[in-house]
């Protein structure tokens, strides 16, 4: 079974998931649907649009 992970946090490098701060780093899940999962990143992206360099990423977990 394929599990979904939401990883969220301030990353020095908006765009290279491995740059986060890891005192801001928070998981969510696991998630059995990427759908709900693609949901709960893009609500905490939008919850955090102002600021550039949070990210939130689906993560695929076997």
């Amino acid at each position: 079974m394929i599990n979904y992970i939401v990883v969220e946090g301030s990353h020095k490098n908006p765009n290279e998931m491995s740059t986060i701060d890891k005192k801001t780093k928070k998981e969510y899940g696991p998630f059995t649907d990427k759908n709900e999962a693609e949901a709960v990143a893009k609500s905490l992206i939008q919850k955090n649009i102002d600021d550039f360099y949070h990210r939130a990423w689906v993560i695929t977990k076997n």
